[in-house]
């Protein structure tokens, strides 16, 4: 599958939309990686939306996807240090899409050993399970943010299954990509 870059997915009334689903969903905080997060978003999605997001996540992988899941997390020192190594998600899902909804600074995203920039309203859609992702290294200042949505899709008519696949940074498969992670700030 192919990882692909899309700009301004949604429109103005859909970002509020979905802003208002984050603001009406439970959080729960995850210091070791900076961020706070709200699960299950899509329950609150505008059926438009959802239909939206489905039509695109199967042109891109030419198979009858459904939505998963969709959370939103905020990256900030208010929850931690911000980070994110080099890791795959090791569930179900087929395709992810990302989307940075808001920021107010630059903090590249990685898949392999490539680098991306996202926008505001641009999303980078890949499969979470066979592309190695990760952040670059960054210090946060205060009040420094990144606002993401990470909608994710399987398969119903052949679900996969990636829980096989290494969860913890140090394991072989993820050398590579955090060697490269580390060369982009000097180690």
């Amino acid at each position: 599958m192919p990882i692909v870059r899309v700009d301004e997915l949604f429109s103005q009334n859909e970002i509020d939309h979905i802003e208002e689903a984050i603001a009406n969903s439970d959080s729960s905080i995850h210091p070791e990686l900076g961020r706070v997060q709200q699960s299950d978003i899509h329950h609150h999605f505008f059926p438009e939306t959802t239909e939206k997001l489905t039509d695109l996540a199967r042109s891109i992988s030419g198979l009858p996807l459904k939505m998963s899941n969709a959370m939103s997390v905020e990256y900030s020192l208010l929850y931690g240090l911000p980070t994110l190594p080099a890791h795959v998600d090791g569930d179900k899902n087929d395709l992810i899409i990302n989307v940075q909804l808001k920021s107010n600074t630059v903090w590249d995203m990685g898949l392999n050993l490539d680098t991306y920039r996202l926008d505001d309203n641009s999303a980078l859609i890949f499969n979470a399970n066979e592309e190695v992702h990760w952040r670059v290294h960054k210090e946060f200042k205060d009040g420094e943010y990144v606002r993401m949505l990470f909608v994710r899709f399987d398969n119903p008519e052949n679900m996969s299954d990636y829980s096989y696949l290494p969860h913890h940074p140090d394991d072989e498969m993820f050398k590579e990509a955090k060697e490269f992670r580390d060369s982009l700030r000097g180690f």
